[in-house]
């Protein structure tokens, strides 16, 4: 990753490179510091330095994260344009990107013929399959394989209902034959970011959406209104599904203005858990209006708050 770094930063003629890690990434942190420490040791003109941020979801969102490496407290996303392109860390034009990105840069530099294609998105990626399996694994795809191969690496932990894919706040698919590639997960709704939950039977998408826009709703840095109000607003819509009400079309407007308003990724992806599991799951929505839960999941309806899931009896005293 360094190597690629240090080809970008020779491109753009910039004497610094900063790592940006979570405040846990130990492991991470020693491994890029020993291998910081050998290219100093090859070219003085480099400088690579490592910095932590805060272990938080909305830290590494490309504009946070700038704030968090200023030093700032209180990290909210920055309103673009100006892009950190032109005015980025310290006011300086920035580069900012993932590992995977600068690699592909070296690679295609490298050896350009290997990258001469028609597909947009040569080359593997990286995906961590996790949710209702018996451990999670790590596997490499090819991006013109399938997210399916990906679920051959694990145990599942009951049957196969749907998957999560892109993290957080992934899309929500029941069909994973799609290529790991960025434009077909973006055509298919899905997220890029390299995580695959496996959901399983018991699983009821009204609660799985629900806690993820619980999490949107507390997780936002509040700087748009989009993103502060508007994940209080999803959240109260889905509470009214137990309540017999399911606003379909108040719903997916709301995620239209989120999608299109909202002044970073967290509030641009923050309703696709949401959405995508109403368009898969139409009938479970549908069926809570009714006080029914057809995975067994949420509890009758006085009481409880249904955007948090039910603990299993054999757990209760």
């Amino acid at each position: 990753m360094l190597d690629a770094a240090r080809v970008v930063a020779d491109i753009l003629d910039t004497p610094d490179i900063v790592v940006y890690l979570g405040d846990r990434d130990d492991l991470a942190r020693e491994r890029v510091e020993r291998a910081a420490g050998a290219i100093d040791s090859e070219v003085n003109e480099v400088n690579v330095q490592t910095a932590s941020g805060p272990d938080e979801y909305m830290a590494g969102e490309m504009t946070m994260a700038l704030e968090s490496l200023e030093g700032n407290d209180r990290l909210e996303a920055r309103r673009r344009p100006p892009g950190p392109a032109e005015h980025g860390l310290f006011g300086r034009p920035t580069a900012i990107h993932t590992p995977r990105t600068l690699a592909q840069v070296r690679a295609t530099l490298e050896n350009p013929e290997a990258f001469e294609t028609d597909y947009g998105d040569p080359g593997t990626r990286i995906f961590t399959v996790a949710g209702d399996v018996a451990s999670p694994a790590t596997i490499e795809l090819r991006t013109d394989d399938s997210l399916e191969t990906a679920f051959d690496a694990v145990i599942g932990d009951g049957g196969f209902k749907a998957a999560c894919v892109g993290g957080v706040f992934g899309g929500i698919t029941r069909d994973v034959r799609v290529a790991p590639a960025a434009g077909s997960l973006r055509s298919s709704n899905l997220g890029t970011n390299g995580v695959i939950e496996r959901l399983n039977h018991d699983r009821c998408m009204v609660a799985f959406a629900g806690k993820r826009a619980k999490f949107a709703r507390e997780g936002n840095c509040g700087r748009c209104v989009p993103g502060r109000e508007g994940t209080k607003q999803l959240v109260s819509l889905l509470r009214e599904i137990y309540d017999g009400e399911y606003e379909i079309g108040m719903l997916h407007e709301l995620a239209r203005v989120m999608r299109r308003s909202s002044i970073c990724d967290f509030g641009r992806t923050a309703s696709r858990p949401v959405t995508t599991a109403m368009d898969e799951f139409g009938s479970e929505f549908h069926a809570h209006t009714e006080g029914y839960c057809p995975a067994g999941f949420c509890e009758d309806r006085a009481g409880i708050d249904r955007t948090e899931p039910r603990r299993p009896e054999s757990t209760t005293q």
